[in-house]
């Protein structure tokens, strides 16, 4: 099972021009499709959450945050599902992707293992280039920066980011946002045995640990199927990511650079007809599909589920360009 959201713009969102209304066909150019990595193990943090049993596992082989097995055939489902919507686009010849392809992911394991799994649904090899009989597999190169210097999906680790959102988080409209929780931290605190005063950052991992743990059918303590039902924990994700891009700055900051790089592809497909590109693929997280959806003013509050996807696709129509953005929220495998 799959849902879906559909959001049309003008070209001139991405700052090329006006849509002209026109009788042909359109015609797809260019895809950008920014997916958050598969299916992971928790993270194990036993000094924030040392009353969660399952923060003193090693989770071997896969460790703490690693892909799961039923991620790895999700994320790889997606490429499949890519393959199948756009195969009229992509063509008949599942080699030519050297010059028509660009695939880029954080420098974590789990987003360049999920890169490498979309890539194996989304261009297996045909009858010319399989190189082993039962191998349904070629290799394609993937790239990443390195961490410290990864501005398109760890942007929020960069010194301007980390001194805006200290300003922001110290205003007064803020801090009474903060304070309505004060109550539900201390208790909160107690019931995970941290020590030390609960953050925001607290609150977004013990969600996402206590969510996975669920998912993967681990002994589930009394205290944590609460915690995981209490509406107040989500409440206050939600306000750790309208705190993260409080300001124009925090938003540009976060999505800016990725919204750049996106912008400038779109403008060669539809100005230089020497631009090959026809697939640019992100691979990267939660918080990235989030940011997007933010600058763009149409995050609804949800929280993207693992292998969900941003697809944005450029139209042309007669004599213009236009922009639709595709929402991929989950498959169910």
């Amino acid at each position: 099972m799959q849902t879906s959201k559909i959001i049309l713009w003008p070209l001139a969102f991405l700052l090329l021009g006006i849509v002209f209304v026109g009788a042909k066909e359109p015609e797809l150019r260019q895809l950008n499709v920014v997916f958050r990595h598969a299916d992971r193990t928790p993270e194990t943090f036993p000094k924030r959450f040392p009353n969660d049993p399952h923060m003193y596992e090693s989770f071997h082989p896969i460790g703490p945050g690693g892909l799961t097995n039923e991620g790895k055939r999700r994320v790889y489902h997606l490429g499949e599902v890519l393959r199948n919507r756009y195969r009229d686009f992509l063509g008949s010849s599942r080699d030519d992707h050297r010059e028509s392809l660009f695939a880029i992911s954080s420098d974590v394991a789990r987003t360049k293992m999920s890169l490498q799994l979309i890539l194996v649904g989304l261009y297996p090899p045909s009858a010319d280039s399989k190189w082993h009989e039962q191998l349904e597999w070629q290799p394609i190169p993937t790239y990443y920066n390195e961490f410290s210097k990864d501005t398109f999906f760890n942007s929020d680790r960069c010194q301007m980011f980390i001194d805006e959102l200290t300003r922001v988080r110290s205003l007064p409209d803020v801090q009474k946002k903060l304070g309505k929780f004060d109550t539900y931290l201390e208790e909160l605190r107690k019931t995970v045995g941290k020590k030390s005063k609960l953050n925001l950052n607290d609150i977004l991992l013990l969600h996402n640990n206590l969510d996975i743990e669920k998912r993967m059918n681990l002994t589930m303590l009394p205290w944590m199927n609460d915690v995981l039902a209490d509406e107040r924990l989500i409440e206050m994700r939600r306000l750790y990511y309208e705190i993260n891009s409080y300001t124009d700055l925090l938003k540009r900051l976060l999505s800016g650079f990725m919204l750049r790089k996106i912008n400038e592809d779109m403008f060669e497909a539809s100005t230089n007809a020497n631009f090959t590109r026809k697939v640019t693929l992100y691979g990267g997280h939660d918080k990235n599909i989030i940011a997007l959806l933010q600058s763009l003013k149409i995050y609804d509050g949800h929280f993207p589920d693992f292998t969900s996807a941003l697809i944005f696709e450029l139209w042309f129509h007669d004599k213009g360009y236009y922009v639709k953005v595709r929402i991929r929220r989950f498959f169910t495998i």
